[in-house]
């Protein structure tokens, strides 16, 4: 027993629902990979290449492996030195793509360091002007023929107003939490 095919015109048509949630699905599906590429995109100008030699980059899903020392029988092609404030994991992430956006055969992590810095201030008190649309209703009354009543209808129109509001002081205080990592990328000889 074969599954019909749900894009061609030879099986039943979908309801318009349906259709709609399998597109959004593999809207879904598609966009991640690209959504990934783009978050990783503004990290690669912290790479530093050793060499001046290029290699064909790896495919996304390439088992590009982490190590914790330089490997044996290769040579390093480049740096990777970043901090973020999105955490270790965006980090190695960040490393892993840089990687094997290069054509890295292993990526060795010399240093992953997180760390916290407190900051505060003050915002000062201040008037705030905000502007707001409302709607107000008037009744209008149309005169007719002799002999006639008046016909009267209401008429709604808006009507836009200032409100100026008052904000004290208010303190605000918090921690940046900060990520670096210092990776080499290796290709083996």
């Amino acid at each position: 027993m074969s599954l019909p095919n749900l894009f061609t015109r030879t099986s039943a048509p979908l309801p318009p629902l349906l259709r709609a949630l399998a597109a959004l699905l593999l809207l879904s599906l598609c966009s991640c990979a690209g959504l990934r590429r783009m978050e990783m995109r503004p990290t690669e100008v912290f790479y530093l290449a050793n060499t001046p030699e290029q290699f064909a980059p790896k495919p996304p899903d390439f088992p590009l492996p982490m190590l914790n020392q330089a490997p044996p029988k290769s040579r390093m092609i480049g740096t990777f030195q970043f901090r973020t404030e999105k955490g270790r994991d965006f980090a190695i992430r960040s490393a892993l793509h840089n990687g094997r956006r290069v054509g890295a055969d292993s990526v060795w992590v010399r240093h992953i360091n997180e760390w916290a810095e407190p900051f505060a201030y003050d915002v000062p008190a201040h008037w705030e002007t905000r502007w707001e649309t409302i709607y107000r209703t008037r009744v209008i009354r149309e005169k007719r023929g002799p002999g006639m009543p008046d016909a009267v209808h209401q008429e709604s129109f808006p009507v836009t107003i200032q409100r100026n509001e008052w904000h004290p002081t208010q303190h605000v205080s918090g921690y940046h939490h900060y990520t670096s990592i210092d990776a080499l990328m290796f290709r083996l000889k």
